[in-house]
């Protein structure tokens, strides 16, 4: 089993849909954050695409920091998930969550998605000199803790999320060398 990241592209329309609808469908929490519920028509898909290149070159509002988003391909072509890489920490909220979020669509999970995601997502931090990456996942998901630890994750602490009914977050740092 193979995956590959690759940038949102308006040639995805179809399989974001099909991936969306089953996330909404499953009832489970959805990330990374720029993940939402399907799109009705090709040009508010064209728009969200233009605000993550945006995201990614800085162009947005000045609390949030330059993201690089990807979605998540099989060896088959496959839309498996998506995931995000943050090119740096801020002090409000996204440093609850740290540099990198990623999600597997519902029928694809416990299958080893997630942890090549994140090993994927690690070369590529380290590409842009990010060789301290910290991690965030709610304290509940024990499957996405178990990926961050499998993949070198030390857990710093846990901390209530306000933004969201104090849910617990548990914060791992995995140095890149």
């Amino acid at each position: 089993m193979s995956i590959y990241l690759v940038k949102p592209d308006l040639m995805h329309f179809e399989q974001y849909n099909d991936m969306m609808r089953e996330w909404v469908l499953s009832g489970t929490r959805i990330a990374p954050w720029f993940l939402d519920e399907p799109f009705g028509k090709i040009e508010d898909f064209a728009a969200f695409i233009r605000m993550l290149d945006n995201c990614e070159h800085g162009k947005l509002d000045d609390k949030y920091c330059s993201t690089t988003s990807y979605f998540v391909f099989d060896d088959d072509d496959t839309l498996v998930g998506a995931a995000s890489l943050r090119h740096y920490l801020t002090i409000d909220g996204f440093n609850t969550f740290g540099h990198i979020g990623f999600g597997i669509r519902p029928s694809l999970r416990n299958k080893g998605y997630a942890t090549l995601v994140l090993r994927l997502l690690l070369e590529q931090a380290k590409t842009r000199n990010i060789h301290k990456v910290l991690l965030g996942a709610l304290d509940s998901n024990a499957a996405a803790c178990r990926v961050i630890e499998k993949c070198g994750g030390i857990l710093e602490n846990t901390v209530a999320n306000p933004a969201n009914n104090n849910e617990m977050i548990n914060r791992y740092w995995i140095i890149i060398k």
